[in-house]
């Protein structure tokens, strides 16, 4: 269940929903303040679990993309 980075991420989401929360009434400060103080641990448990067992589903680039240098302007349409 830890391994699975979308449900880590919501879990994360949805505890930072619940501080935001706990911010707008003025008795729940404290416990908002408390979330606070375990947040950055949160946040790096699911960093981690993201980077070792997400899996990335996009298209890989090639040898020959490197960003944008590989087009003009005129290309790009931007400019």
């Amino acid at each position: 269940m830890l391994r699975n980075d979308k449900f880590v991420a919501g879990l994360f989401t949805i505890y930072m929903l619940v501080y935001v929360s706990l911010l707008q009434g003025e008795g729940t400060r404290d416990y908002a303040f408390l979330m606070l103080l375990f947040s950055p641990l949160l946040f790096a448990c699911m960093l981690f679990v993201i980077l070792k067992y997400g899996k990335f589903s996009g298209q890989e680039l090639g040898d020959n993309e490197f960003g944008y240098q590989d087009k003009t302007k005129d290309e790009l349409d931007v400019f």
